[in-house]
């Protein structure tokens, strides 16, 4: 991912990224995939495990942060 998003902050809060590291750290391709089947079949095609945010505003979740700002401000009229 070579460019951040216009919406993030440009200057992260350490500890979050710390918390992004230690998260990374324990959740590991074996441990996200459902039996090491599963995970060694993940690496004999070579398909890669990618984290995706999750954007949740009024009890629902949105996986595009533009879909979840527009849905809290269709409530704030």
């Amino acid at each position: 991912m070579d460019q951040v998003h216009h919406l993030a902050d440009p200057i992260p809060d350490r500890a979050m990224e710390l918390k992004f590291q230690e998260l990374g750290a324990a959740q590991r391709p074996e441990a996200l995939a459902e039996s090491s089947a599963v995970c060694a079949e993940l690496d004999r095609y070579d398909i890669d495990v990618v984290l995706q945010a999750v954007y949740e505003w009024g009890g629902y979740r949105y996986t595009h942060a533009r879909d979840a700002v527009a849905a809290a401000k269709r409530a704030r009229k």
